[in-house]
This record gives structure tokens, sequence and C-alpha cells, in this order.
């Protein structure tokens, strides 16, 4: 049953394309990666790219080779020598620089590029299947090294046999188990294939069915299609024909909730199977009915071009006894089996039309039909259908008389059986041999560690009691020397210790007497530190009550100013005097920090330059928005460098809000205080910037000459650029002031 299946399945699958047109693409591809590959340097992105080059002549090659015959296989060749090649670098490369992932991936298309029928090299294809697996394990990819050996274990079954394929899946099976993979079903199908090709029927039917326990559990509706058609044909192979067609009844009603083309097809193959199946059980109304039910599936879905659906139509007639339709339809559809070049599909085709004629007693019909599958199957070595067409050439001889051509026939089919029956029997019985020969081979080895181990812990005995009595032999001797040591140091630590009594004697009476000093030198000491903790908290008290007062007097003169502002019409003047209050208010902010903070030196910038900000932002109510982004550093300054960086930072936002941006010119203004190798304050706005032909450097105006003063007196190197906007750049360090500025001379100048 499992050949007619592959028939229909191959042929359900049968698809044309144009192979210029996917290789144009391909090739522009390719083109475009070896370009990005001339500026690369050898590092993991070179690898990759060449990689994936590889994987792109791999991959054309595979689809060129698609509706090609063999003789056409050289024209395409080159495509996987430049696979190969590339590859080979990569291995090359990855391997002087230790890149173990890449180096993997090479490898195992390598191994791919080896295994292909007309380049297959068995001990290159085995040995880089081997290290691009122990790669993979090296790297900790379980799911890649269980890809890496169902790979391996198919190309073994298909150029060894499955009989060593075998193995290689049940370790696939084991590393599959370790990280509890989701599509573990797949193998065990594998598993029961290989049982199934040598004739393992009983653990191929237990495999299938772990494989559809699985499947159900994962809820994998089209896999478990697949694998009920299997448990069918082992049960048909079993001759347990009722469980089979249980089977395929189920596999029918899965079908059925699916909904497609494809599904449509999927029903035509089961009722065909259903009908091959039940005169097999003697159910032969059971068969008929399957029979009618393809040709109403067929009439309802017509497709004419379909030969799949036309190849079961025409089975369907036959088993109807309706003759004269099936012949019609086998007519038509054996120069379109013939134009496919399929050798399983004319084997079948012609074998199916000559059982036909051979129903219908036109014998000379049935065997040329016969004939013509006959060769086709000794052209593709097919011996299990060979045996079956001279059984059917057998039967045709008889019914026409011709006994020596039938008797030929007749022992050509037993032979070519019997062979088949010795080659299963010889498998099996080499598989029992090998089982065999590994078990005495694994039991000589245990009785052999067992030998080993039993002298090894004799020796050991031996030795330890040997080192034992050794053992006590030299501690008498030393307990007999350590004794009278003993004795001698007991007799000299008596007499040192006589002599050490009278010298700690005397000790001790010197260091009561300085012990009655260092008390009272302990007690002045502690009252001048009274004294000094007294006045340091003083001088803390009023030098707070000095910043207070400073920032009081401060707030009076911005006052007086305010008020003064109030008589003056200039613009100029205002201008001046309301400049003069943030500078005031800028320095009045330093003495409140002073006033508030614990320490009486340190001004913390962070909170300052915000509140700076925050003033001169509500100070300057421009009409459009504008944006401000202010980061600055926890740092801690000075009060010499915190008055000056202060105003330069007044100055500067002022600048930026009065001139940056005219005529409701929105924009974002930029701040940023950060301690790099120096402390670096950056002022930046994306206004209209400064004019062509303004010179900082020379520039008589207030606020620029206070910002490059103030940066002299801090030692800062100042850069003003006008570039998209201003920038203002500051940086200098703490220890970097000027004689304008220095710790014993507090000014604003």
């Amino acid at each position: 049953m499992s050949r007619f299946r592959v028939v229909f399945i191959t042929l359900m699958i049968a698809t044309a394309f144009d192979p210029h047109s996917a290789w144009s693409q391909a090739h522009n591809r390719i083109d475009s990666l070896k370009r990005q590959l001339l500026h690369l340097p050898a590092d993991t992105s070179r690898t990759k790219l060449l990689l994936q080059i590889g994987r792109q002549y791999y991959d054309q090659y595979k689809e060129s080779r698609k509706g090609r015959n063999h003789a056409a296989m050289p024209e395409i060749h080159h495509l996987l020598d430049s696979a190969i090649n590339n590859a080979r670098q990569v291995v090359q490369v990855s391997s002087a620089a230790n890149q173990l992932p890449q180096q993997a991936q090479a490898l195992y298309l390598l191994a791919k590029c080896f295994s292909f029928g007309e380049s297959y090299d068995s001990t290159r294809t085995i040995d880089y299947y081997q290290q691009a697996q122990k790669a993979y394990q090296q790297l900790g990819n379980k799911p890649k090294a269980a890809e890496v050996l169902e790979d391996y274990a198919d190309m073994v079954r298909l150029h060894v046999g499955s009989h060593k394929a075998l193995p290689l899946f049940m370790e696939e099976l084991a590393i599959q188990q370790s990280y509890r993979d989701t599509t573990i079903y797949l193998t065990f199908e594998r598993i029961g294939v290989i049982h199934q090709d040598i004739g393992n029927y009983q653990l191929a039917l237990q495999a299938y069915l772990q494989s559809l326990r699985l499947a159900e559990q994962r809820n994998n509706l089209n896999y478990q299609i697949d694998i009920n058609g299997r448990l069918a044909d082992i049960y048909e192979l079993l001759g347990n024909y009722e469980r089979a067609i249980t089977i395929s009844h189920k596999r029918l009603r899965l079908i059925r909730s699916q909904r497609g083309i494809e599904s449509i097809n999927l029903l035509v193959g089961q009722y065909r199977i259903l009908m091959k199946l039940y005169p097999k059980n003697h159910q032969y109304p059971q068969a008929r009915q399957q029979a009618l039910a393809i040709i109403e599936l067929v009439r309802q879905n017509p497709d004419p071009q379909s030969l799949p659906l036309t190849t079961c139509l025409a089975e369907s007639y036959v088993v109807l006894g309706q003759y004269e339709q099936a012949e019609r339809l086998y007519i038509r559809l054996l120069p379109f089996y013939e134009k496919l070049n399929n050798l399983s599909g004319l084997i079948y085709i012609n074998t199916q039309f000559g059982e036909l004629y051979w129903l219908t007693r036109r014998y000379e019909q049935a065997r040329h039909l016969f004939q013509k599958a006959l060769t086709v199957s000794q052209q593709g070595r097919f011996p299990d259908r060979t045996a079956i067409l001279h059984q059917a050439l057998y039967k045709v001889d008889s019914a026409q008389g011709h006994l020596r051509s039938a008797l030929l026939h007749f022992q050509l089919a037993t032979a070519i059986n019997d062979s088949l029956f010795n080659q299963t029997k010889n498998r099996q019985l080499e598989e029992l041999r090998t089982q065999y020969e590994t078990e005495q081979k694994d039991k000589d080895i245990r009785l052999q560690n067992q030998r080993i181990q039993v002298l090894s812990q004799q020796q050991q005995l031996q030795t330890q009691q040997l080192q034992q009595d050794r053992l006590v032999r030299n501690s008498i001797g030393l307990g007999a020397v350590m004794l009278l040591l003993l004795l001698g140091l007991t007799y000299n630590r008596y007499r040192l210790k006589q002599r050490s009594n009278q010298q700690l004697q005397h000790q001790h009476e010197l260091l009561l007497t300085q012990q009655y000093q260092l008390q009272a030198q302990q007690t002045e000491i502690n009252h001048k530190n009274q004294d000094l903790r007294r006045l340091l908290a003083e001088k803390e008290r009023l030098l707070k009550e000095i910043h207070h007062r400073v920032k009081n007097n401060l707030q009076v003169v911005m006052s007086l100013l305010n008020s003064q502002a109030s008589y003056l019409s200039d613009n100029a003047a205002l201008s001046a005097i309301q400049q003069s209050q943030h500078r005031l208010q800028a320095m009045a902010l330093i003495h409140q920090k002073l006033y508030q903070a614990e320490g009486i030196a340190r001004i913390p910038m962070d909170d300052y330059i915000q509140e700076v900000v925050a003033y001169l932002r509500e100070s300057y109510e421009l009409p459009q928005p504008i944006g401000y982004d202010v980061q600055v550093e926890p740092i801690e300054l000075d009060v010499i460098q915190a008055v000056p960086l202060g105003l330069i930072i007044n100055e500067a936002i002022t600048n930026a809000l009065k001139y940056a941006f005219p005529n409701g010119r929105r924009g974002q203004v930029s701040l940023g205080f950060l301690r790099k190798d120096s402390y670096e304050l950056t002022i930046r706005d994306d206004g209209v910037g400064l004019p062509v032909d303004f010179d900082p450097s020379r520039s008589q105006s207030l606020g620029m000459t206070l910002i490059q003063g103030f940066s002299d007196q801090l030692g800062g190197q100042l850069s003003i650029i006008s570039q998209e906007g201003l920038t203002i750049r500051l940086t200098f360090s703490e220890h970097q002031l000027t004689s304008l500025g220095s710790h014993t001379d507090y000014n604003y100048q």
C-alpha cells in the first residue's frame, strides 16, 4: 500500500518553474553581498557574510536541480563548488579567530554540499557532519546538534543503509529528550520508518504509536494525518487489515475537518486507500462504496488537469466494473505520465492499465503494458515491483498457454522474492550479531575493569599497611626525642620566667607612673578640644549669619533697583537695571545655599544651576515656547568658583533669551555641567546665532566682557561657536584660579 501513496504524493507535489528567472534573482543577490564583502575587515561580520554567500549558492543549486535530468547536472555544478569554497574560507578564518559559531555553521554547510549524489564523498561528508555536531555541542546548542544528527542520519540511510542510520536517530532522540524538544514526535516517526525499512514491523509500530501520542498532545492536526497514514501502512504489512481500516477511517475524519483544494486531494487519496484495503479484508461492497465516493467527489470538484484525481477516478471505475470509462481515462493519462519522466509513476500507470486489460481478458495489450512497466522497473532497480510484474506476466502467459514463458516469469519472481526475503533476514541477523558482539565486548570490558579494580584495591591495602608500620616506628622514635627536648625546654623556660617576672615587676612600676602622666595630659587635651569645638561652632554660626545677611543685603539692593526702575522710562536703563538684578540674584542664591548647607564652603551646583535657570525662565516670559534641557551632575564647588560660574550662566542664558529667538521664533536652550578630566560647562541654543562680522574677543558689550572676565578668573578655556545657533563652552579645573580669584581673595570681579 505504501508504494501507491508514494506515487500519489509525488504527483501532487510536481510543480513547474522558470529556472532562468530564479537564477537571475539569486545572481543579483550574490553580487550585492560580494560588493558588501569588499568593505568589511577580517572579523565576525566578514565570516557571517561569507556564510550568507555560500548558503545562497547552495540554495540556488538545490533549486536548479529540480526539473533537470542527470546529464544536465554538470551545467550547475559550479554553484555547488562556489558554496564549498565560501564555506572552506569561513572554516579557515573562524578557526584562526576562534569564532566557533561561524565554524560550526560552515562545517554543517560543507557536510550538506558533499552529501549530494554527483559530489558525494562519504569520508568527507561523515567527517564534516561529525565536526559540525561536535562544534554545536561545545557551544551548548542542543537543538542545532540534533538537527545536524538528523541530516547525518538521513545521509547514512540513503548511501550506507538503514541499519547504520538507526543509532544516529537514537542519539538525536536522546539529545532532544534532554532539552524537551516539542517536535520530538518527528524523530519517533523517522525511527519508525527505519525499523519499517529493516523489517522490524513491531518496533516500527511502537515508534509510530509514540509519535502519534505526542502529536495529539501538541494538537498538530496535519501531522496526525501523516502519522495515521503510516500506522495504516504498518498494520497492512502486519496483515492486520481490520486495524488498518480502522486507522484509515480515523485519518479520513481528520482530513474532513480541513478545507481547501489540498483537503479534497487528500480525501480522494484516502478513499482510494480504503478502496484497496477492503478487498484484502474480503469486504467488497465497502470497496465499491469508496469507489462511488471518489466518483462523486471528483464530479463535484472537476479538475481534468489533476493527474492524481484522474488516476483515482480511473481506478474507481475498475472497482465498479465500468471498464470502458476506466480505459478512456487510462489512455488519456498515459502520455502525461510519460511526459513527467517519473519512473515510479510510469511503472504504476502501466501496471494499473495492464490490470484493466487482464480483467477484460485482453491479454496481448496487458502483456505489452506489463512488459513496459517491467522495463522501467528494471531500469530504476525496484526489485519488489519487478517481482510483482513477473507474477503478472506469469498470469498472462499462463492464460494464453505460453507455459515455458510463464514458468520463466514465475521462477524470476520467486528468485527476486527469495532474494528480498534473504536480504531482510540477513540485515536482521547482522543486527543481532552486531548487538551480540557489542554486548559480549561490553561484558568482557566490565569483567576486565572489575579485575583491575580488585587488584588495585589489594595493592592500595598493602601500600597503606606498609605506610602505617613505617609511621608507627617513626612516631615512637620521634616521641622519645620530643620528650627529651620538652624536658630541657621546660627547665629553660622556668629559669627565663623567673628573670622575666623580675623585669616585668620593674616595668609595671614604670608603666603606672607613665599612666598617671598620660591621664593628666589627656584631661588637658580634652579641655582644649571642647574649647576648639565651641569656637568652631561659633565660627560656623557667625559665617552662616554673615551669608544670610549678605543675601538679605543683596535682596535689599535688588528691591532698590526695582524701585528705581519704576521711575525710569528709558528701555536701555530698564534693561541694565534688570540685568543687574539678575546678577545680584545669582550671587544671592550662592549665599542662600551657603546659609542652608551643612558645610560653609561648598555649593551643590546641581540645585543651584536649576534655580538660576528657573529664575531666568520666569523673568523672561517670551510669547513663543522655549524648551529647556538642563543636565548637571552632582558637583560641589568652592564659593570662589561657584560665584563666577553662576554669573557666566546668568549672562549666557540672558543673552540667549534676549537675542537668540527674535520675531516669535521657537527654540531650545540646553545647559550641561559635567565632570570629566576637568569641569565642563556647555550652554547652547538653536537660535539665530551671532552676526557674521561679530568677533566675541573684541566685543565691548558688558555681558560678553563679564563672560570673558569670569572665565579668566576661573582660569578656564572659553570657546564661543556660532554655528546652527550659539554654543558657549568653558572648561576649568578646581585649582585653576588666577590672580583675580584665589582661596584667600573673595570678591566678584
